[in-house]
């Protein structure tokens, strides 16, 4: 199996955070953003399945790209050839940049756990 990298940039906070969550997690952080990129590239292609004839009119795949403010840096992601296929295919049927569609998945993800630990009563980040 080829193996490649994806460069995502990000804000020092969301690369801190994501190394959290994986340590978390146990996982390496290519292993986290590879799991959380395989759910959100299915969720994308059923997605897609049911809003291909409404294509043009088609205001319900987000393409709006939320930058957060502040100092940069980047994750270098490594995943299969196949994976960053996907990804990339994923994010050009989004007509966004890679490393966007990548963060706006892990952003989704950190919202649906947040709400959960809220919901729980608990601090959203000492899950």
């Amino acid at each position: 199996m080829s193996r490649t990298a994806l460069l995502i940039r990000c804000s020092e906070d969301e690369a801190k955070r994501i190394r959290t969550e994986s340590a978390k997690e146990r996982r390496t952080v290519s292993a986290y953003v590879a799991n959380i990129m395989a759910k959100a590239v299915a969720m994308e292609i059923l997605l897609l399945g049911k809003l291909t004839r409404y294509r043009v009119g088609n205001s319900v795949l987000s393409r709006c790209v939320l930058t957060v403010p502040g100092p940069r840096t980047a994750l270098l992601v490594r995943c299969s050839a196949n994976e960053a296929d996907a990804i990339r295919e994923a994010a050009k049927r989004r007509e966004m940049p890679i490393n966007a569609f990548v963060l706006q998945s892990i952003q989704r993800v950190w919202t649906v756990q947040d709400r959960i630990a809220i919901q729980r009563n608990l601090d959203p980040r000492e899950r």
